[in-house]
């Protein structure tokens, strides 16, 4: 669970569920995103902008989104990475970066 940019929640739940808030603030209305995780656990979201986030999880799923979390779309770029991808920090919109077990760190490019 974390906060959107926009200052809303996310929560993610076993299987690679997705929900987020309707509206900003705590909430207890939530609805679901359809994300297509492979059936991997989603385990964290990082905001780069109020639209574009990433979402990474375990064995490599790297999943993206350009609309504030509508949609999602899988990045194949880290498909053949053999680690789960635990967290996704943005420093700013240029500079972000996912790191998984084993010593794995993937940076943005843009």
């Amino acid at each position: 669970m974390g906060w959107r940019a926009d200052g809303g929640l996310w929560l993610l739940v076993r299987g690679g569920g997705l929900y987020l808030s309707k509206g900003s603030g705590i909430t207890e209305d939530f609805e679901e995103v359809p994300v297509q995780s492979r059936g991997f656990g989603i385990l964290d979201i990082g905001y780069r902008s109020m639209e574009e986030a990433w979402a990474a999880g375990g064995s490599g799923i790297l999943l993206r989104t350009t609309n504030g979390g509508k949609t999602w779309t899988r990045d194949k770029a880290a498909d053949n990475i053999a680690a789960n991808l635990y967290s996704v920090k943005f420093i700013n919109d240029k500079k972000g970066f996912v790191l998984g077990n084993d010593g794995v760190l993937l940076r943005y490019l843009g």
